[in-house]
């Protein structure tokens, strides 16, 4: 069976989809309590009583359901504490876009099922199956006359 480029791109998508999840909960929590810890003890003292008071800006990962995390409050942290907070995370994302290029540079190669077998055995869960002829078509009779008393074409 020839492997067309949806098929490996199906491939290469469930490959990546069955990686353990990141738990962007978490990583959002663990990002905003560094943040925290990272402001001076005045403006901690500030963080407690009034945040709204405070500095906000964009941090990457603060948000749990998108990639930037609108309006998180930073206080006096700078912005080269921001980068050091968020490199491990950052780490973890290009990590997981790297290993995704790498599987569609491998499977690109790859034209035929055999192929795939033969080059990534431990992937065969993901392949798909040989394609067989469909055994019961439906009869289509009389399509060009049905068109017709539906009043196709158009005038």
């Amino acid at each position: 069976m020839r492997l067309q480029k949806f098929h490996k791109e199906a491939i290469v998508h469930a490959i990546v989809h069955d990686l353990p999840p990141i738990d962007t909960e978490a990583r959002a929590e663990a990002i905003k309590a560094a943040i925290a810890k990272a402001m001076s003890p005045e403006v901690r003292k500030m963080f407690k009583t009034n945040p709204k008071a405070l500095r906000e800006s964009s941090v990457k990962f603060a948000d749990p359901f998108r990639y930037w995390g609108g309006n998180t409050i930073v206080g006096d942290v700078t912005d080269e504490k921001l980068k050091e907070i968020t490199q491990p995370y950052e780490q973890q994302a290009n990590d997981r876009d790297a290993m995704s290029r790498k599987l569609t540079a491998a499977f690109a190669g790859i034209t035929t099922l055999k192929q795939a077998l033969e080059t990534f055995p431990e992937f065969k869960k993901y392949y798909p199956t040989e394609a067989e002829p469909t055994k019961n078509l439906p009869a289509l009779a009389n399509v060009m006359a049905d068109l017709s008393k539906l009043g196709w074409p158009k005038k």
